[in-house]
């Protein structure tokens, strides 16, 4: 590699780092924006999820409702027929209580 050749490859990797920081930037900015009530608004009804609760309990089901701080959630026993699958359990859950949400992904 040449002097040249050099300089073009560390200005490529500034440009590239650069656009890497504007992006997490971007990212967080998003992020922050976006609370937890409103990601949970924008899966579509009957769509099964799980819930992995801070205990450790997971359930299974579809998200009824979503309040300021809580959730109204629907526990399947199946979760194979997503809308036509019969409720088990209707549930109200604060999100303090929620760990993770899993998306299901389809077969």
């Amino acid at each position: 590699m040449d002097g040249f050749d050099e300089i073009t490859a560390e200005l490529r990797a500034a440009d590239r780092c650069e656009q890497e920081e504007h992006a997490r930037e971007l990212l967080a900015a998003a992020d922050a924006t976006t609370d937890f009530a409103s990601w949970l608004r924008s899966i579509p009804r009957g769509e099964v999820v799980s819930l992995t609760m801070t205990d450790q309990a997971v359930l299974r089901g579809r998200i009824g409702s979503v309040g300021r701080d809580w959730l109204r959630f629907l526990e399947v026993a199946d979760g194979l027929g997503t809308a036509r699958t019969a409720v088990r359990n209707e549930l109200a859950i604060r999100f303090a209580a929620v760990a993770r949400i899993s998306r299901e992904r389809c077969r």
